[in-house]
């Protein structure tokens, strides 16, 4: 009865609004998306020399990444009352090799949104603020393929890689690809179902986005804890002449305690915060150096675990890293990480391109470990590269990308994650690349 009357009011203050005849389904207009459709993309392809493994146990073998490419189409339909439109964007991949995230179209950032003097508002699949925010600030690659700053930013190594959607509405993804659920527990994430709010004042600009409570009070993978599984995302950036700064935040509440199918928990929580800024420097005739900078902290909580090394290993650790523990206990893990970044252009065609990021090693707080081995859980990742421009939208580049863990630690690459869950695994990739955009 309640969603009747709340319809009946829906519609009849939709009726009292003044909206001017629409030429018919697929009327558009002329505005800030240009034509009433664009068309738009990149491809961003690289070939890809690799050395990776275990130290003692290295492979060698050659591949061609699509890195993100994308064909989007995009537009908007004016509803007649002044300066509010809806808006749509279809955007989906067209990679060379087998990832392409969710089969179908509009994979990629899309949505129906309105927007007008407040914003925008919308339904999509989209990249999370928390990453989105400041990716193509501080990430000179453009925060794709192997040369992402995902896989260190954002990850604690174990298989929480880049997300990219995935099956949001089964709860389960226990049989997503090689990666079960343990897939789903990372922070850099193109997220499913959610609602998002865009803003600006003038030098400001912030972002909210928050996933669908699309199972309230569902019984978890283990058949037993009711959960509200949740993910909050949220950013603020300032920018100013040559200067950029943000902060940017996330949280998963009851994330873990949903998916995971193994040892029962009661309840969890993850979260964590990036502080980033960027400089460009002017030096004159043409040429200029960026310099970028990131700090983030990332947090997991799993309470009253049955068993905790269990947990840790449905997580994504292997159980040469973290095994046994007290039954019934709670279990917290959080690491440190930094990015340094920078771009050096001295004028004309070549530019040149740095990045180095480091994750600290785990901090662990779980009583009653018989394998505790976060003490060395770090890694770090080198890239180097020289960039030649092709006209005004394309670019050929060749770049070094090398991936060290220590002993347990068990990061991998970027969004291609190679090497990722592998303890002691270290990664060297030769890449000659082409991108083009229109």
């Amino acid at each position: 009865m309640k969603i009747k009357i709340l319809a009946s009011m829906l519609a009849g203050a939709l009726a009292m609004l003044p909206v001017t005849a629409n030429a018919g389904w697929g009327g558009g207009g002329v505005g800030p998306y240009g034509d009433p459709i664009t068309i738009y993309g990149w491809q961003n392809h690289t070939y890809e020399i690799v050395e990776s493994g275990a130290e003692g146990s290295q492979v060698d073998r050659t591949m061609i990444n699509g890195n993100a490419g994308n064909i989007g189409f995009l537009g908007f339909v004016d509803t007649g009352i002044e300066g509010l439109k809806v808006t749509w964007r279809c955007e989906q991949f067209t990679y060379m090799n087998d990832y392409a995230g969710t089969g179908g179209w509009c994979n990629r950032n899309s949505k129906v949104g309105i927007s007008g003097s407040f914003g925008e508002i919308m339904f999509a699949n989209w990249l999370l603020p928390y990453n989105e925010m400041v990716a193509g600030w501080v990430d000179p690659w453009y925060d794709a393929g192997s040369a992402s700053h995902t896989n260190i930013m954002g990850s604690v190594g174990a298989y929480t890689i880049f997300y990219n959607l995935g099956d949001f509405g089964s709860q389960t993804f226990t049989s997503y690809s090689a990666y079960g659920g343990i897939y789903n527990m990372g922070f850099n994430r193109r997220q499913e179902e959610i609602l998002q709010y865009m803003g600006s004042s003038g030098k400001l600009s912030y972002r909210f986005a928050m996933t669908a409570d699309n199972k309230t009070d569902a019984t978890s993978a283990r058949g037993s804890v009711k959960t509200d599984p949740v993910i909050y995302s949220m950013g603020i950036a300032y920018t100013d002449g040559p200067f950029w700064g943000a902060l940017t935040y996330q949280k998963h509440d009851e994330w873990a305690a949903t998916k995971l199918d193994g040892a029962t928990m009661s309840d969890s929580e993850a979260e964590s915060y990036r502080i980033a800024a960027r400089y460009i420097a002017d030096l004159g005739n043409g040429a200029s150096l960026t310099l970028s900078a990131m700090f983030e902290n990332v947090e997991y909580e799993f309470k009253n675990v049955t068993t905790p090394g269990a947990a840790l290993q449905d997580f994504g650790f292997a159980s040469s890293v973290f095994a046994g523990g007290t039954a019934n206990t709670n279990v917290k893990f959080d690491r440190d990480a930094f990015l340094v970044s920078g771009k050096y252009a001295p004028g004309g065609n070549f530019d040149f391109r740095f990045m180095y990021a480091e994750a600290d090693e785990l901090d662990m707080s779980a009583t009653g470990l018989s394998t505790d081995n976060s003490a060395t859980t770090g890694a770090d990742t080198t890239l180097f590269g020289v960039f030649y421009a092709l006209g005004d939208s394309t670019e050929l580049n060749v770049s070094y990308i090398e991936v060290e863990n220590d002993e347990h630690g068990a990061y991998g690459t970027g969004i291609s994650a190679l090497g990722s869950g592998t303890t002691n695994n270290q990664v060297e990739i030769i890449q000659f690349g082409i991108l083009t955009m229109f």
